[in-house]
């Protein structure tokens, strides 16, 4: 659903300019953003099979050939299952991944691909740290704290915020309430648009977190009848309780936001 108050962002456009958006893919339950700003791309995980988008063949459709910067926030297959099909047909100029302690690096064949080709000198790997900066286009994206080695791998996500001019994107990927507490302090304050964490779950994007960011705009990555029951009840009525417009890509499809002019765009 479309809470209350966010059809006044929209922006119906019938040639569509994505020169500076983000823009959140329909892939189900799983994740998947893309961020291009002035011909320069930054994408962030790459959602699993059967999530309902091809990953390669939308960025084909939009015309991307290189991606500057491929985050992979954490090693859970709902957020890195079309990552190599990603790899295998674009130009990548940087991977990053979290900086895992020996115990949480997965043995499998995805992260073997991943180390195995950095050393063939197919793209650079970086390993997350804090203040860790990359230019985007006219953007900077930053690393906000040095990764978390938990049993819980949803913590070992990377959080990123992306700054273009007064713009200021969030993504905590997987993070959960006790790792949102963790970084509260190193948060930006006044988002213009925020990633709901761990798809809209119950366990993420609590009250204190909001507090602290206070989003202008809530894009939901969830699947339609999940068994999860993602996005949770409890994390939709802490954002209308503050009056705080959302989107599902369950609901509208892909989540396309303007950076220029801060509102939705219609596909």
């Amino acid at each position: 659903m479309l809470f209350s108050g966010c059809g006044e962002l929209f922006s119906s456009q019938p040639d569509i300019d994505y020169s500076n958006t983000v823009t959140m893919l329909d892939v189900g339950q799983a994740a998947c953003t893309l961020i291009e700003s002035d011909g320069s791309f930054c994408f962030i995980d790459a959602g699993k099979y059967g999530g309902g988008t091809d990953i390669v063949s939308y960025l084909k459709q939009r015309n991307v050939k290189k991606i500057d910067l491929f985050l992979i926030s954490h090693f859970h297959y709902d957020h890195t299952s079309q990552a190599l099909d990603v790899i295998r047909n674009m130009d990548i100029g940087t991977v990053l991944i979290p900086s895992l302690s020996p115990e949480n690096i997965p043995d499998s064949y995805f992260y073997k691909s991943l180390t195995e080709d950095a050393r063939n000198g197919y793209y650079n790997l970086a390993y997350a740290k804090d203040g860790l900066e990359f230019t985007i286009g006219q953007g900077i994206l930053k690393v906000i704290g040095d990764t978390f080695n938990s049993e819980n791998i949803n913590n070992t996500s990377t959080v990123v915020s992306f700054t273009q001019g007064d713009f200021v994107y969030l993504n905590t990927a997987d993070c959960e309430t006790d790792r949102e507490s963790m970084l509260l302090e190193l948060l930006p304050e006044n988002v213009d648009f925020l990633t709901a964490g761990h798809h809209g779950s119950s366990d993420a994007t609590s009250q204190r977190f909001l507090d602290r960011v206070n989003p202008a705009f809530v894009g939901i990555s969830a699947g339609k009848d999940n068994d999860y029951g993602h996005p949770h009840k409890a994390m939709l009525k802490r954002l209308e309780n503050i009056d705080i417009p959302y989107a599902i890509t369950s609901e509208i499809g892909n989540i396309v936001y303007s950076i220029d002019t801060q509102t939705l765009i219609t596909e």
